[in-house]
């Protein structure tokens, strides 16, 4: 029955460990351990002290035999769930980067809160906890029992309840859920059903069905929460307060009308009026989210307002658009939801809403309702802001707009109106903001240059251990210096679109460093340009801190975009030469994004002037920012995978499949023509299809691509290895089946590779893989 129903019963550990050592030697790495394993039919489960394999046979003859690798690394949160009256299996889920949602099925019998325990021990680890993060205490206010009213249990209303009581329930019985160092530092109840926020993550209870007895555990990891969102009550006829916390979950993705795109994006929490501290669980989430408050109040903040600019006219009140105004105002009337080191650098009013750029994040204000009692507070950590732009006004528009792209996937495909209505468009709600300023109120440079400080890496400070450029960005307690802010020069902007938009077929990029720290001061002062190109009326620049995108728009050409795209949310590039007929080459760039272009998505796109452009100097400077200087070092031993000779690579062509290739003629040649690779860079292996290539480096996976009757046309698309979070693979079956891999990646396409079922060493990739994703 438990085979018929797909449910999996636990086994020896290590009898699966001898298993998969025997039938396939080079899966398990030498210091790799299987520790908890489950067998279902023909198919297994391994959790091993690494990862956890997942195993599936294909097929009638079952010779086709699929792994699908994922390491404890690359989970953003996981969810066990107890079996109810009538249900025959208990079940765990995986959100998996890269990858969405994993689920398994196991018999009743299973203790699915061991295999929690364990998923704990080897998730909840570092940084991915949430160590070191703590977080301001609130007092209770307990209700009987901790229960709530018919009204809260119908409204979805939670009250706040006794941590140390909830701490002592999670960790005592069969359940025994927490780390023995774990502490509840702030609970939740409502009706059935609980919100625990402990020192290593968020914890939802989810109580179903009429007996009670189907129970889920949903854990999130702090890091994954992005930001983060409280609605104060309103009027006598609305009850309650409101928490939302926006995720980065990997889940499965719909475009149905009427949901979300990513079910678990958002998670709300609505309480019961008077019976949580609203602002006091705002200051808990900033302390988990932002950094630990450690700091007394401080002296105000320098006033940034523009005098004789500050009024509000009736075409800006109705449109809503924001005007500066001082900061040091407007840090007194929401120090309520500051933290006492975090301070009000840029403040912006509308009709009755307001910006306010902090020295850790963006705080949007609505005001709702006509009171305005009701009031949300969102707020928009800096690492959380993959991209922003300022655009300036057209010579028909009243407004000029700062636009952030955030690393969260919240958008929503709003219902039909009619049934045979096509569907409307999809909305961004929070992946993508786009903030109107009133045109003359506002110094729309000096908001670029605030957004460059805090968004774009401390030179010096960027390069973690292993050589990865990370987001180590300006320090909360290192203040945006006044010159920053000073108002910009009148003129500038004319006088740097007088350089930029000159008719030049090439741009030396010391001449648009100067125009760059001209009046405008666009770059930061420790920022140089190193490359620039023009096409058409637009500018794109690499420095040495982001991507520069200048994008001149409408017949007149005054509103112009200025883009800037941190190397930090570069996920994979390509490079395209032109071909034969080609008058351009191509460039194109994956970020962690999820809405461009006026819709869903996460791809920029930018032709280069044939013969103008050196794409070969593109790719590397984009590899040395977005690589770095990580592990050059082998994963496979020399000799491993060669030239497998003409015949089986025609044999391999013919039916689609790539053959293993000489891995050192393919450095050779990718270190002379063209000259693509780093120094300590090398080819681990590479497997050719026709006049294709998949080049593994100890880098980064390089697709090539050659295009077109000539093959002068060729695209090099690389993936960095840091962020391929998971992998599969297939061995060959029979007949003409042949071996497989597939790489799934955060934030840009995943590589599915077919190989030569003769000629190809599968196996010798899981070895990189294994490597490189693992370790």
């Amino acid at each position: 029955m438990d085979l018929i129903k797909n449910n999996a019963t636990e086994t020896d550990p290590k009898e699966r460990e001898a298993a998969l050592r025997e039938k396939v030697p080079d899966l398990l790495g030498p210091d790799e351990h299987v520790v908890l394993g489950y067998k279902i039919g023909r198919d297994s489960y391994a959790f091993t002290n690494k990862r956890c394999i997942v195993k599936d046979r294909l097929g009638l003859s079952s010779k086709k035999t699929e792994y699908k690798s994922v390491p404890y690394s690359a989970i953003r949160g996981y969810a066990v769930e107890t079996a109810g009256s009538m249900d025959s299996d208990v079940e765990l889920k995986l959100y998996v980067a890269g990858v969405g949602r994993i689920e398994m099925d196991f018999v009743k019998s299973t203790d699915i809160f061991k295999l929690k325990r364990f998923l704990n021990a080897h998730v909840l680890v570092g940084d991915r906890a949430g160590k070191g993060a703590g977080a301001t205490q609130i007092g209770v206010q307990p209700t009987k029992d901790g229960r709530t009213g018919l009204f809260d249990m119908i409204g979805d209303n939670a009250s706040q309840i006794d941590a140390g009581k909830m701490e002592q329930a999670l960790k005592s019985g069969s359940t025994n859920i927490l780390l023995p160092e774990e502490k509840v530092e702030l609970a939740f109840k409502c009706g059935r059903d609980s919100f625990c926020m402990t020192s290593h993550r968020f914890l939802k209870i989810d109580v179903q069905g009429m007996s009670g007895k189907k129970v889920e555990y949903f854990t999130v990891l702090w890091p994954t929460i992005k930001a983060f969102s409280v609605e104060t009550a309103g009027s006598f006829f609305d009850r309650d307060s409101e928490l939302v916390l926006f995720t980065n979950l990997p889940d499965k993705a719909t475009n149905a009308p009427g949901m979300p795109r990513k079910s678990r994006t958002r998670i709300d929490i609505d309480f019961r009026k008077g019976r949580a501290d609203i602002f006091a669980v705002q200051r808990f989430f900033a302390d988990k989210i932002l950094g630990t408050d450690t700091a007394d109040p401080s002296g105000t903040a320098a006033s940034m307002s523009q005098p004789g600019k500050s009024g509000n006219s009736l075409f800006s009140w109705l449109g809503d658009d924001n005007r500066m105004v001082d900061p040091a105002s407007a840090e007194r009337e929401f120090k309520h939801i500051l933290q006492n080191d975090e301070h009000v650098e840029m403040a912006f009013k509308g009709r009755r809403d307001m910006l306010l750029a902090t020295s850790k994040r963006i705080i949007s204000v609505d005001r709702q309702g006509y009171s305005g009692k009701k009031c949300s507070f969102t707020s928009l950590p800096y690492t959380t802001i993959t991209a922003f732009a300022v655009e300036t006004a057209g010579s028909m528009d009243k407004d000029s707009e700062l636009k952030l792209w955030t690393d969260f996937d919240d958008i929503y495909y709003p219902p039909k109106e009619e049934e045979d209505s096509p569907p409307p468009p999809p909305i961004p709600r929070r992946t993508y903001l786009s903030i109107d300023f009133k045109k003359d109120a506002v110094d729309l440079f000096a908001v670029h240059r605030f957004m460059s400080e805090r968004c774009l890496r401390v030179e010096g400070k960027h390069k973690d251990a292993d050589g990865f450029y990370t987001p180590n960005l300006r320090p909360a307690d290192m203040p945006v210096s006044p010159d920053i802010l000073a108002p910009t020069k009148t003129g500038a902007i004319d006088k740097l679109m007088g350089y930029l938009g000159a008719d030049a077929k090439a741009i030396d990029p010391a001449k648009v460093n100067a125009a760059l720290h001209g009046d405008t001061h666009l770059l930061q002062a420790d920022e140089k340009v190193v490359l620039a190109y023009k096409n058409g009326r637009d500018t794109l620049v690499f420095s040495n801190k982001r991507i520069l995108l200048v994008d001149v728009k409408g017949m007149s050409g005054k509103r112009i975009a200025y883009k800037s795209f941190p190397y930090r949310s570069v996920r994979g590039f390509a490079v395209e030469s032109a071909g034969s007929f080609d008058s351009d080459s191509e460039l194109k760039i994956w970020l962690k994004c999820y809405w461009i272009k006026g819709g869903p998505g996460n791809t920029i796109d930018q032709d280069l002037r044939k013969g103008k452009a050196d794409i070969v100097a593109i790719s590397n400077y984009l590899a040395e920012q977005t690589i770095g200087a990580r592990d050059g070092k082998a994963a496979l031993e020399e000799g491993r995978t060669g030239d497998t000779g003409s015949a089986s690579a025609m044999m391999g062509f013919l039916k689609n499949d790539a053959v293993a290739t000489d891995p050192k003629k393919v450095e050779q040649q990718l270190k002379s023509s063209p000259n693509i690779l780093q120094p300590d860079e090398h080819v681990d292996a590479c497997y050719k299809l026709g006049r294709d290539l998949c080049v593994y480096t100890t880098k980064r996976i390089i697709q090539i691509d050659r295009q077109g009757m000539t093959g002068k046309k060729v695209e090099y698309h690389s993936t960095p290895l840091r962020y391929c979070q998971a992998f599969k693979i297939q061995t060959a079956g029979g007949m003409l089946s042949e071996a497989k891999t597939k790489i799934y990646v955060d934030g840009a396409p995943d590589i599915s590779q077919e190989l030569s079922k003769s000629s190809s060493d599968v196996w010798g990739v899981n070895k990189i893989l294994t490597q490189k994703i693992l370790e």
